[in-house]
């Protein structure tokens, strides 16, 4: 198993564990209202998806003309976390499929934003840029379930290898 497709795979577990946590909080408080970067844990959660999403289609060579007008469809997920979570899983394996499927993690992508300009980078990289933009939020639903006072799951990178150690 290639190293970025471990990392990858992290992601898809630190994921999982949130989902498995958030089974533990009643509905309601997953919508609630609060003072934080995102103004619910769902919204994080649909924040997640659609990034991943947008990240999977830059991947495959989409560009962001045709990625963005894409984004509708996760409309329909606003404020399910069951919804998100099976929309978020079906992801995984679009990646899996996508790094099953790559030659060379280390070669080379281009991509254009018409803010920042054209970016000449890796797979890998996007996949790094993934599992670190994933991290981030999975720090602020933590922080966020604190706030309403419920417990937060740790899915810190070295828990993934000390479950997964043989």
């Amino acid at each position: 198993m290639s190293q970025i497709q471990k990392l990858y795979d992290y992601h898809v577990w630190a994921n999982q564990e949130i989902f498995q946590q958030l089974k533990n909080v009643p509905a309601v408080n997953l919508n609630q209202e609060l003072e934080s970067v995102f103004p619910s844990v769902n919204a994080v959660l649909l924040h997640m998806c659609q990034v991943d999403y947008v990240w999977l289609k830059t991947l495959y060579g989409e560009t962001r003309e045709q990625i963005i007008p894409n984004l509708a469809q996760f409309e329909e997920l606003r404020g399910d976390q069951e919804a998100i979570e099976h929309r978020m899983t079906a992801l995984y394996e679009e990646y899996s499929e996508f790094l099953t499927g790559l030659e060379d993690t280390e070669g080379s992508i281009s991509i254009s934003h018409p803010h920042y300009g054209t970016l000449h980078t890796t797979y890998a990289d996007i996949i790094r840029h993934v599992v670190n933009h994933g991290t981030y939020h999975r720090g602020n639903i933590s922080a966020m379930l604190h706030q309403m006072g419920h417990k937060g799951v740790p899915t810190d990178y070295i828990y993934f290898l000390y479950e997964r150690r043989d």
